[in-house]
């Protein structure tokens, strides 16, 4: 049997939560996909809250966000697409982005690097950090709809059902509505837009 480690349990919590569902992630359930007893996770994960930083910081590795130096509007939509991308390949582990704040050096270095490039561009510290909370609430908003489309559970209103008398436009847009990449490229480029105009304000 493999040596326990943190980072087998963690990827352990991560294969349950994509399988079954987030609801899974159970120190007890893990420990039974491990074959070990459920102290022995204690000295590496002592409760549910570390198991989920832990997939969190697993997921924002694996996404490769951004790091180096780079423009802001650039980092926006890199960083985007890669918490979209983690929403893709991991449906059910991506729940636990919604549920915990980022901790530590290696999840947060993202976010150092925007922090400059928006300062360098002339945004204060204040809007910097405003702009990219507001690009993480795009980001995780976005990833949501993706991780409930790639489980296979995203909920529709059902357009067809609606009086064509009484919503005729609602209608019309059935078909494009249910484009969701381009609707979420509506959302990525609008934030880019505005934060632009905002920064060119006078002032």
């Amino acid at each position: 049997m493999p040596a326990l480690t943190r980072e087998r349990i963690l990827r352990t919590a991560v294969r349950l939560a994509d399988r079954d569902g987030p609801d899974a992630v159970t120190l007890r359930k893990i420990a039974r996909e491990l074959d070990v007893h459920v102290t022995s996770l204690y000295h590496y994960v002592r409760t549910r809250d570390a198991v989920t930083d832990g997939i969190v910081e697993l997921l924002l590795d694996e996404a490769k966000l951004p790091t180096g130096p780079i423009a802001w509007d650039a980092w926006v939509r890199q960083f985007i697409d890669a918490v979209i991308g983690i929403a893709a390949t991991h449906p059910g582990a991506f729940h636990a982005l919604q549920q915990r704040p980022v901790q530590g050096a290696r999840a947060t270095a993202s976010f150092e690097i925007a922090m400059a490039a928006f300062m360098e561009a002339g945004f204060t510290a204040a809007d910097a950090f405003a702009a990219i909370k507001t690009a993480a609430y795009l980001a995780l908003m976005i990833g949501r709809e993706r991780s409930m489309v790639a489980r296979g559970d995203m909920p529709e209103t059902q357009l067809d059902e609606l009086p064509a008398e009484q919503f005729p436009l609602v209608r019309s847009v059935a078909t494009e509505a249910a484009d969701y990449e381009n609707v979420w490229d509506f959302g990525v480029e609008t934030l880019i837009i505005g934060l632009r105009a905002r920064l060119d304000q006078p002032g």
